[in-house]
């Protein structure tokens, strides 16, 4: 930044402002400055740096000092940045400035309010046109804001369109990743088709072997709408698929899993085809007419959970209950992990045994604990 100087407030021959872009930050090299916030302005010879907050605070870098300039695109985290690199400047040929002695040859300008693309465009073709080394260069005016209420108007357009673009941009590279993500799925598709059908010349073992694979990314066939629509068809096709996939997981976990669990889990497993919460309710609707191993089941405190249908209640209680008295008192938190069952569950349970009378609650500043009921 020692190549900066303070701005002296008179044009030169032939110099024209081409753009002004407020909320613009400075940083010398990669070291963030004090210079926070203020509105950048580009002129046919000079780049201005203006204080938004405190107009004493203003400075100019002229063109003819910049080698090249690149382009740091936004991140969800960061700003859009346009990176100036500078040639050298002898010492006979600095002016006073906000910075005497500066160890990098480029500073950033971070643009917090988005207007980026528009302004490295016209940067660039500021720096094309070489306008400092002959004044009489014909140059366009470039985008002029009035003052006052249109003028602001003006600037809070472009900056969303600005915004808008960048969002376009985002969603695009989002639709190339899903684009390859589907096409992998369908490669596992086909591939596990052929498995079935026998057609390619591979031992027992290595079939296997690669389903395993396949199945260690997710579900290798998951149901879709595109496929069986959108109504009951899709429901029960996915209420059949949940109970296949839900089997190992429910039996580790002691044969219950609440609703939220399954749902990411499920989701988790299929990859892009992602399901919503109200199709996976619609789906656990059915299980229960479908016959299926699986049933939903909704405790007395509204929690809803799927459950294993060979499960029964009073042998779990009774199972709980021992595991109660042999600790003398529980919390949901030390059940869940004697049980392997989330915490949620774990509740349920003991909140199930006091309703049958079996145990107690001691509801104190240190939490909730249960007894075994010894009357």
């Amino acid at each position: 930044m020692d190549r900066f100087q303070w701005w002296e407030n008179n044009f030169q021959p032939g110099e024209t402002e081409i753009l002004q872009q407020p909320s613009v930050k400075l940083y010398d090299g990669n070291k963030k400055t004090l210079f926070e916030s203020g509105t950048l302005t580009l002129t046919s010879q000079r780049i201005r740096w203006k204080d938004d907050i405190n107009p004493n605070t203003d400075m100019s870098l002229n063109l003819s000092h910049i080698v090249l300039i690149e382009k740091e695109n936004a991140t969800w985290t960061k700003s859009a940045k346009i990176i100036a690199h500078l040639g050298a400047i002898l010492e006979e040929d600095k002016k006073p400035g906000p910075v005497k002695y500066s160890p990098y040859n480029y500073v950033k300008f971070s643009f917090r309010g988005g207007g980026d693309k528009e302004f490295f465009n016209a940067f660039s073709e500021a720096l094309t046109k070489r306008a400092w080394e002959d004044p009489a260069v014909a140059y366009p005016k470039g985008k002029q804001y009035r003052a006052g209420i249109v003028g602001i108007e003006r600037q809070i357009k472009d900056r969303n369109e600005a915004t808008g673009e960048t969002i376009s941009e985002a969603f695009e590279d989002l639709k190339g990743l899903m684009k390859m993500a589907k096409e992998m799925v369908n490669l596992s598709k086909t591939i596990s088709q052929k498995l079935r059908e026998k057609q390619m010349d591979i031992t027992e073992d290595e079939t296997i072997q690669f389903k395993s694979y396949l199945l260690s990314l997710g579900i290798s066939d998951p149901v879709t709408k595109d496929e069986y629509g959108s109504g009951s068809a899709f429901h029960t096709e996915l209420a059949k698929q949940l109970c296949d996939l839900l089997m190992k997981p429910l039996n580790e976990a002691g044969g219950t899993l609440t609703l939220a669990e399954v749902y990411c889990r499920v989701n988790r497993a299929r990859g892009v085809e992602l399901i919503s919460p109200e199709d996976l309710l619609n789906s656990c609707l059915m299980l229960e007419k479908l016959n299926l191993a699986v049933k939903l089941h909704k405790f007395d405190s509204g929690v809803m959970a799927l459950r294993l249908v060979a499960e029964d209640p009073m042998a779990e209680a009774r199972e709980v209950m021992q595991i109660l008295q042999d600790n003398e008192s529980l919390t949901a938190a030390e059940l869940s992990i004697l049980t392997k069952a989330t915490v949620v569950i774990a509740k349920e349970r003991l909140l199930f045994l006091e309703k049958q009378g079996l145990a107690c609650r001691d509801d104190s500043v240190e939490g909730l604990r249960f007894y075994a009921n010894q009357f």
